[in-house]
């Protein structure tokens, strides 16, 4: 019985070096899950199109009166420039220099960069390409999963508070910890390795409104990713804290639209890109069959 004892018996050291070495496994075993995830996401941060490019067969659709363009047509053109009828049935004129710029820019498929904006978080972005997209309108939507945070692609969305061609446009943002939320230009998205932008299927007057009311009362907001789980998912009477899809999804519950496609406590810019109040007006980046499901 004393011998069993002694066996089983270890000095102090020997449990201190047991404790610390089983701490430092775990602390390896996470780091390197991590890591691992976070390659993952690095690989799967822009998604081209594995068909070839048909310059040639886009001219020939474009050239077309647009009120003869067939169901046919529309697909062309959307699997080979991100473009969707939404777009094309709110211009007048087709575009077409604008429309190859797009069709390019879709089959685009040189080098990303990821930037850390923070500690364990990524933006993949170009260094010095900016992506053709499309004129918006106030109380669109612009999101982007190409942020992630130590593997998870969490995204990032705004609203557009001012329209018009996307380098005049502006957006309201909630951008990352230890800021206040604020108005940015699309410069962001159209960098990112992949962008979609959203419009709502509601009247122009709506929408003028939701985004009017996000202007007047998301502006300088705190920004806290615990937004829905220690306060209030839904602040209209009195905004707080909001992060990037919290803010969007509060200007449009302040008028009544739950745009949280799976209303949980926390809204995600996935959450927004799933909902059935918007119709895609254009894709770049995403795998255009599946977008961000």
């Amino acid at each position: 019985m004393g011998k069993e004892r002694l066996k089983k018996y270890r000095p102090p050291w020997q449990r201190a070096l047991i404790i610390i070495l089983s701490i430092l496994f775990a602390l390896v075993f996470i780091l390197s899950f991590f890591l691992i995830a976070d390659a993952f996401a690095h690989s799967h941060a822009r998604v081209v199109p594995d068909y070839a490019m048909d310059e040639d067969g886009l001219i020939a659709v474009l050239e077309k009166p647009k009120d003869g363009w067939t169901d046919e047509d529309y697909a062309f053109v959307y699997r080979q420039t991100g473009l969707t009828k939404v777009y094309f049935d709110g211009s007048d004129a087709v575009n077409r220099t604008f429309v190859l710029n797009c069709q390019r820019d879709l089959f685009y498929d040189e080098d990303i960069s990821h930037e850390s904006p923070v500690i364990g978080a990524s933006h993949d972005c170009f260094d010095d390409k900016y992506m053709t997209m499309v004129p918006l309108e106030r109380g669109d939507v612009v999101l982007s999963s190409s942020v992630h945070t130590l593997g998870w692609s969490n995204g990032h969305a705004s609203i557009v508070v001012r329209g018009g061609s996307a380098a005049a446009a502006s957006t309201v943002q909630a951008i990352t910890v230890g800021t206040v939320s604020e108005r940015q230009g699309t410069a962001w998205f159209r960098r990112s390795s992949n962008f979609m932008v959203l419009r709502p299927k509601i009247s122009r007057e709506q929408a003028e409104g939701i985004a009017g009311w996000a202007q007047q009362n998301l502006i300088g907001v705190p920004y806290s990713l615990f937004t829905g789980i220690f306060n209030a998912k839904d602040q209209t009477a009195d905004v707080q804290t909001t992060q990037c899809a919290h803010l969007v999804w509060l200007a449009y519950k302040a008028f009544g639209y739950d745009i949280d496609s799976t209303g949980g406590p926390v809204v995600t810019p996935k959450n927004i890109a799933n909902c059935d109040l918007f119709e895609v007006v254009q894709v770049n980046g995403f795998d255009l069959d599946k977008l961000w499901s």
